[in-house]
């Protein structure tokens, strides 16, 4: 590390006391990696969110109070550290990707902020130093974060993306050329115990990025909350949010049987009650593998299908925030979704106990037309029919158009003998036909897609309509469609001040606008899309997005303040908008298709 890339701060006296700490002298290594020798995390602890100290991607307050972590960490020879990486997990250590945090930029996550405290001996005696060790991203995730021996003790400051609080769960990884070292699991305790005992933290010092020693004041940890009485049960924090009033046209909405909560910051609220308030005639569909909400008035057609992120208007796919789902044995849509689609606007209001939702018509109707019907698609043909033979695989493979698809390599796997398969090829009109040898066995088929893009390949895996294995001597018929190219945004807030007359930024305020630049992957023209930010596989921002290339704008929305537009960059320069495109993932955070963009917030 270059003298530029550090700030050295004074500080009087030591830094935190360990409290409610986890200390363990075993450590683990990440799956299929080989564990370093004479590398021990000897504590790894979570000691408090009562500072703002780093941003998202510098060493910069940013208006988010941080998860303060403290690692002690023994090496017992001279070690370069590759990188270090702060997970969210459940308490076992799985990945449930509500934030990651690292040194290096790769693929997503927010700044980990390490800053290393260090034991001086001057001529008036002994004290203590606080060195800021990673002060921004190393976007060169080849340049290491230091070399380091000895016994050591880090603080680790993370911005507070919504994710740190008591009831999660957290993991640390340090990668060394020799292998990575992970953590156990550990939790936020409040108040802080340690050994079962109430223990205040000692004063830490405020690290602040200066180029050249600065005084500091130690600034006092605050005060543990009590515990609770013993005899005394305690009192259960409200599961699903404030109360919730939804008003259509000016009248109040009853929900008898399941009443609207806030998930993932939206409101879901019980399907047949609202579709059936908004002039629906509604339709339950449960053919045993999929179950879908559909409701139609006045030719508009409104599908939801549970767990899944697209619905159709008109027979149109469209993207969703959060998807239509069972809770506690009841059907919940989106709220905004359903009513914006039906021509209505929506308002939302909240003073954090109660919520008002108002379902209003729009606020000049004079003067705007009435929403003109989505032209319903003409529907797909059957696929061609075919009669089973015996040791005969064969079938259609198309596109959601009902087009033909050639040159689709089709698989029959033998499910009796190991990684035993025969390979078809699909013909001008999609239709492949495969021999199959006379064993006693089935084969369960599949079939895999590669297309070209502005000079890319994109290769994209399919499963037949009918997924039950073929028996041989019967033979079957298998069709496909494809239906799924869909990519994901990992997103990043890029923080330029501290402004308290703003609220706290929230993901779910984020929203942002594609617009398709030329047809898409498949040769489609797509459509405008728009979406709020939320949790995705690997980190944060939005999924669902079909392959192509896209225009993307963005507006912070925060509760209470007009929409605020945002500039926007895929890396580069800031601007109003940018085009991008999807790549393939540089990580193992996603197996999906990947663009990263970044917003700056005022």
């Amino acid at each position: 590390m270059t003298k530029k890339s550090k700030s050295i701060i004074h500080s009087v006296g030591l830094s935190s006391v360990l409290a409610g700490v986890i200390a363990f002298g075993g450590i683990a290594a990440a799956f299929g990696e080989t564990v370093p020798t004479g590398v021990e995390i000897k504590e790894f602890s979570l000691l408090d969110t009562a500072r703002d100290v780093v941003g998202a991607a510098d060493f910069t307050p940013e208006g988010n109070k941080d998860g303060h972590f403290k690692l002690l960490l023994n090496l017992a020879n001279k070690t370069t550290i590759k990188s270090v990486v702060l997970r969210s997990t459940d308490d076992y250590g799985k990945d449930n990707y509500q934030g990651v945090w690292r040194t290096n930029r790769v693929t997503t996550g927010w700044l980990l902020g390490i800053v290393q405290d260090k034991t001086v001996v001057t001529p008036s005696g002994t004290t203590h130093i606080s060195e800021i060790i990673n002060p921004g991203f190393r976007k060169d995730v080849k340049e290491p974060v230091g070399e380091f021996a000895g016994n050591l003790t880090f603080d680790l400051y993370a911005s507070n993306n919504g994710t740190i609080k008591e009831t999660q769960s957290y993991v640390l990884e340090i990668e060394t050329p020799e292998g990575t070292v992970v953590s156990k699991p550990i939790k936020y305790n409040k108040p802080m115990t340690s050994g079962g005992t109430s223990s205040t933290p000692s004063p830490t010092s405020t690290p602040s990025p200066s180029p050249t020693p600065v005084p500091t004041t130690p600034t006092p940890s605050p005060t543990p909350i009590p515990s609770p009485n013993p005899s005394s049960p305690p009192v259960p924090a409200p599961a699903q949010g404030p109360t919730i009033h939804v008003w259509l046209l000016g009248q109040e909405l009853q929900f008898e049987d399941a009443k609207p909560i806030i998930k993932d910051g939206s409101t879901l609220v019980p399907f047949r009650k609202l579709f059936e308030a908004l002039g629906f005639s509604v339709t339950w569909i449960d053919n045993g593998t999929t179950q879908r909400a559909i409701g139609t008035k006045d030719g508009l057609t409104i599908e939801l299908t549970m767990n899944s992120a697209t619905a159709k208007v008109n027979g149109k796919d469209v993207s969703l925030s959060i998807p239509a789902q069972i809770i506690d044995n009841h059907t919940m849509v989106p709220l905004r979704f359903v009513a914006e689609n039906s021509g209505y606007q929506v308002t939302y209001a909240s003073d954090g106990t109660t919520a008002t939702i108002r379902i209003d018509e729009p606020e000049d109707t004079s003067s705007t037309p009435e929403p003109t019907p989505v032209p319903v698609p003409a529907p797909i043909p059957d696929f061609p029919k075919e009669t089973a033979e015996p040791y005969v695989a064969k079938g259609y493979v198309r596109d959601m158009q009902g087009h033909p698809l050639s040159d689709i390599v089709v698989y029959a796997d033998n499910t009796l003998l190991y990684d035993s398969n025969i390979i078809g090829v699909t013909d001008e009109n999609g239709h492949y036909e495969i021999e199959l040898p006379q064993l006693a066995t089935s084969w369960s088929m599949s079939a895999d897609i590669t297309k070209s893009f502005n000079g890319k390949k994109y290769k994209f895996h399919l499963e037949p309509e009918n997924e039950v294995p073929l028996t041989g001597s019967k033979g079957g018929v298998r069709n496909f469609t494809w239906t799924d190219f869909n990519g994901q945004i990992y997103i990043y807030p890029f923080f330029t001040s501290s402004n308290d007359s703003m609220p706290e930024f929230d993901l779910s305020d984020l929203e942002v606008t594609l617009t398709p630049v030329g047809p898409l992957l498949d040769g489609s023209t797509g459509q405008t899309i728009i979406k709020r930010g939320g949790p995705v596989i690997g980190g944060g921002g939005i999924d669902g997005i079909p392959i192509g290339k896209y225009k993307a704008t963005a507006r912070w929305m925060p509760e209470g303040y007009a929409p605020i537009p945002l500039q926007i960059s895929d890396g580069g320069v800031y601007s109003n908008s940018v085009e991008f495109e999807f790549r393939e993932p540089n990580g193992v955070n996603t197996s999906k298709y990947l663009s990263e963009l970044e917003v700056k917030i005022p």
